[in-house]
């Protein structure tokens, strides 16, 4: 009985020692005998008051610590960092805005990576919206029409939209524009077909020296005529008609003074110069 005693006693005893042992963790935290969840494909063993952490992929997957994954195979096997298609890093933000890397997958998230020209951060913070245009003094969101017609906010910048939105009043839809169009479908600015009219703000005027004028007809200015003489007739350059006395003596002397005068003075000088020969 004695030594049965003594040799529960002892056992008591190694019991107690082997509980005073202190199990000692790995430098990141990880318990003795477990794998690393800061490290990935890492082990902590080694000495029991001491451990240390060493690679064992095999034991300790790679894709236990989010972001990475096993890269080759037996004892070459190492953990890599997760990369997303586009080559961003795990945790990083992409180039293409609001994309952020995550286990290997892009996901939207503007608040952390912020969006691209022209955007901003909607509600909710994951996802980007268009900043609505400004057309003026008037704010426009993104898809609608302008107030002022014509223009439709798109990606956000103002785009000719004369079929959705129509346009404003006076104003005539030219495909997706607008524009002032006369009674004879002339734009505004351009000479109609109708010489020599001119359509200005919505009215057809008179402009020769712009749109020309008919055949058998001289620019005059803005207006046309019979003339290049700016409206005289051939009377009042030849005389007054048959018929017209008084008007005929008076055209007579004008046509002698305009056509004959000259001729008369020819003669004169002519006369003049054989009596001196003589």
């Amino acid at each position: 009985m004695r030594h049965f005693a003594f040799i529960l006693a002892f056992a008591a005893l190694a019991l107690g020692m082997a509980h005073a042992i202190t199990v000692g963790n790995c430098a990141d935290g990880t318990q003795y005998g477990k794998c690393s969840t800061v490290n990935p494909g890492s082990y902590c063993t080694g000495s029991i008051n001491a451990p240390n952490l060493q690679t064992y992929v095999a034991k300790c997957k790679c894709e236990a610590v989010a972001g990475w994954v096993q890269e080759g195979d037996g004892e070459s096997a190492t953990c890599i960092q997760a990369k997303c298609t586009d080559g961003t890093t795990n945790g990083q933000c992409s180039s293409t805005k609001p994309k952020v890397c995550i286990n290997g997958q892009l996901s939207d998230n503007a608040t952390k990576c912020g969006c691209p020209a022209g955007k901003r951060v909607a509600a909710g913070g994951l996802f980007c919206e268009f900043t609505p245009c400004t057309d003026g003094d008037i704010s426009v969101p993104e898809g609608t029409c302008s107030a002022k017609k014509q223009k439709k906010c798109v990606n956000g910048a103002l785009v000719d939209k004369a079929s959705e939105c129509g346009c404003a009043t006076g104003e005539t839809r030219d495909g997706e524009t607008c524009g002032i169009v006369c009674t004879d479908g002339t734009k505004d600015g351009v000479c109609s077909a109708t010489k020599p009219k001119e359509c200005v703000n919505g009215y057809l005027l008179d402009n020769a020296a712009k749109c020309g004028c008919p055949e058998g007809l001289n620019v005059n200015g803005k207006l046309c005529s019979t003339s290049v003489f700016g409206g005289a007739s051939g009377a009042d350059l030849l005389g007054a008609g048959i018929g017209n006395d008084t008007g005929g003596a008076a055209g007579s002397s004008n046509a002698l003074s305009c056509c004959c005068l000259p001729t008369a003075l020819i003669g004169i000088v002519g006369g003049f110069a054989f009596v001196r020969k003589k």
